[in-house]
C-alpha cells in the first residue's frame, strides 16, 4: 500500500526591484538617450539640410529656364518709374519673375506686375520652396509687417552700385593683383540691369548665384570677414520674398539715379529704414558667411549652403578663405580658386 506524499509546491511569491536597481536602469536608459539624441539631431539636421539643398537646385534650374526664355537672367527687382519727383514705386523681386519655372503659375498670374506690388496678395504668400527647414527664427506674418520671408538672396558681388567705388585698400590685395573697375567684381543680380551667361566670363560652374540668409541675421562682423559675427537676437534683418525695399530699406534704386516712395507710398525715412527691417532678397559679398546682415547667413551648423550659375549646390564654411569667397561672388574677375564645397 503506498502511502500518498503531498506535493511540495515552490515558493510563489514574487521577488520586485530594489530602489537601488531602479535607480541603476533609470541611469543606465539617461545615458543611452544621451548618447542617441546627438545622432537624431545630426539626422534630422541632415534631412534638412538635404531639403534645403533641393530647394536651391529649383532656383538654380528656374534662373537658367527664365534665361531660355528671356535671353537674360532676371534683374533684382523691379522697381519702377523713377527720378525726382518721386512716383508710386513697383518693388517686384526676382523670386517673383522665376514663379512660372517653379511651378507656380498661379501666383504668378494672379499679380499684376503693371502696378506696384504692395497691397497685392502674393506679399504675403508665403512658398515652401523659398524657406529652409532649418531656420528657426521668423515665420508668422505678424511677426515680419505681413510680409512673406525668404531664406534664398541673389548675390550683387561686392558693392551695392556697379558705379560705386570699394577704395584701393584690401580685399584687393587679396589676390595679390588689385583690381581696380568694380564692375569686375559684381554679382548676378543687380539694381539696374539683367545679365546673360555670356558675362558670366569666370564660368558658370565658378560662380555663386544664390545663398541662404536667414530671417533673423547676423551682426557685428566686420566687413571683409566671415564667420566673425552674432545672430540678431533682437528686431531681424529678414529678406522679402516679393517685395523688394532697396538697399537697407530704402525706397527704391537710387545708386542708378532712380527715385521712388516706399513700396507702401510713403516717403522714405531719414533712417532708411522701411517696415523695420525688411531687406530685398538679394546680398552683397563685401560680408562673408555669418558676418553681419548684408551679407549671407544660415541656420546650418558651421556655414550655408549656395547655388551656382551651373545649377549645382555646395555646402559652404563659416570658416572659408574671404579672398576665395570673394572670387567666388564675381562673374568677371579672371581668378581662379581651389573649389570650397563639401
Amino acid at each position: 500500500m503506498y502511502r500518498s506524499v503531498p506535493f511540495s509546491q515552490p515558493n510563489s511569491k514574487k521577488r520586485g526591484f530594489t530602489l537601488v536597481e531602479l535607480l541603476v536602469v533609470i541611469a543606465i536608459i539617461g545615458v543611452l538617450v544621451g548618447l542617441l539624441l546627438p545622432a537624431v539631431q545630426a539626422a534630422r539636421e541632415a534631412a534638412r539640410r538635404m531639403s534645403c539643398g533641393n530647394n536651391l537646385k529649383q532656383l538654380g534650374l528656374a534662373l537658367h529656364n527664365y534665361h531660355d526664355t528671356f535671353g537674360t537672367f532676371p534683374p533684382s527687382a523691379i522697381w519702377g518709374p523713377g527720378d525726382p519727383p518721386y512716383t508710386l514705386p513697383y518693388h517686384h523681386t526676382w523670386n517673383e519673375m522665376i514663379l512660372p519655372f517653379v511651378e507656380q503659375q498661379p501666383l504668378y498670374d494672379s499679380t499684376n506686375r503693371l502696378l506696384p506690388v504692395w497691397g497685392q496678395p502674393i506679399v504675403e504668400a508665403q512658398v515652401a520652396f523659398l524657406r529652409c527647414p532649418s531656420d528657426g527664427g521668423r515665420w508668422e506674418l505678424s511677426e515680419t509687417h505681413n510680409i512673406a520671408v525668404t531664406n534664398y538672396a541673389g548675390c550683387e558681388g561686392y558693392h551695392w552700385w556697379e558705379t560705386g567705388t570699394a577704395g584701393n585698400s584690401a580685399p584687393w590685395n587679396t589676390f595679390g593683383d588689385p583690381i581696380t573697375k568694380n564692375a569686375d567684381i559684381m554679382g548676378l543680380f543687380t539694381s539696374n540691369r539683367t545679365r546673360r551667361m555670356s558675362d558670366v566670363t569666370d564660368g558658370l560652374s565658378n560662380t555663386l548665384v544664390v545663398a541662404e540668409t536667414d530671417s533673423m541675421g547676423f551682426g557685428g562682423g566686420p566687413i571683409r570677414t566671415v564667420g566673425t559675427g552674432a545672430r540678431r537676437t533682437g528686431t531681424p534683418v529678414f529678406r522679402g520674398a516679393f517685395v523688394a525695399a532697396g538697399v537697407n530699406g530704402w525706397a527704391g534704386n537710387e545708386g542708378g539715379g532712380q527715385r521712388v516712395v516706399n513700396p507702401d507710398g510713403t516717403p522714405k525715412a531719414s533712417n532708411g529704414w522701411w517696415k523695420n527691417h525688411v531687406y530685398p532678397p538679394t546680398f552683397i559679398s563685401a560680408w562673408g558667411p555669418n558676418a553681419d546682415w548684408p551679407g549671407p547667413s544660415s541656420y546650418h551648423p558651421s556655414g550655408l549652403q549656395a547655388a551656382y550659375g551651373d545649377g549645382s549646390v555646395g555646402f559652404l564654411s563659416e570658416t572659408i578663405d574671404y579672398g576665395t569667397w570673394l572670387k567666388m561672388t564675381s562673374i568677371k574677375d579672371g581668378h581662379t580658386y581651389n573649389d570650397p564645397r563639401n
